[in-house]
């Protein structure tokens, strides 16, 4: 297990300093963030949860652990050689190769017209363009079931997606034992 997470570690580096625009941090999520995004997840069995940027799979292993059935978890992964190493490690799950900006084309062929239960997103959004980012926000609410959470960690204090209309953000948590600290904001979108 220390081989696994120490090869993780130096891929995640490596990533990093190549394209950061790709791979958001140096190092993959801790035990603690992981686990407190999962949380995020409602509690109601069924309905499929999207990862946006597994990277090597710390998040994707807390969703699993709070209970989200293998087959109803789709993750989409940029990277390769990051996907190669979720499908080696998770043989259960959907993994998609592609830009998790455009996820519910690459999802499509999965869940057909099926709202999800749950959006969850690592990928890097601070040094976007709001032109970029909004759009994945709307198209995450839009592919929700009304109420369900797009949740995405930062690094950035204030919201990393600014809200559009109709749709309310919180943070939910600051984790900082990760590093570095990680906040977890939480959008969903106004129902009734």
């Amino acid at each position: 297990m220390k081989g696994f997470l120490a090869s993780d570690e130096v891929r995640f580096l490596r990533g990093f300093l190549s394209n950061p625009l790709r791979v958001a941090a140096p190092v993959p999520s801790g035990r603690k963030l992981a686990r407190t995004v999962a949380a995020q997840i409602d509690a109601e069995p069924g309905g499929y949860v999207v990862e946006l940027g597994p990277g090597t799979g710390a998040i994707t292993a807390a969703i699993l652990e709070q209970g989200v059935a293998p087959q109803n978890l789709i993750a989409i992964e940029t990277d390769a050689d990051f996907a190669r190493r979720l499908r080696s490690r998770f043989a259960n799950i959907h993994i998609l190769e592609g830009d998790a900006f455009s996820f519910r084309r690459l999802i499509a062929p999965v869940v057909g017209n099926t709202l999800l239960r749950t959006v969850v997103s690592g990928i890097p959004v601070l040094n976007r363009p709001k032109e970029v980012t909004q759009p994945l926000l709307a198209d995450a609410i839009a592919a929700l079931e009304p109420g369900a959470p797009f949740v995405q960690f930062s690094y950035g204090a204030e919201p990393p997606i600014a809200p559009i209309p109709g749709v309310e953000v919180s943070r939910v948590a600051t984790v900082w034992q990760n590093l570095p600290p990680m906040h977890i904001w939480v959008y969903r979108g106004r129902h009734g």
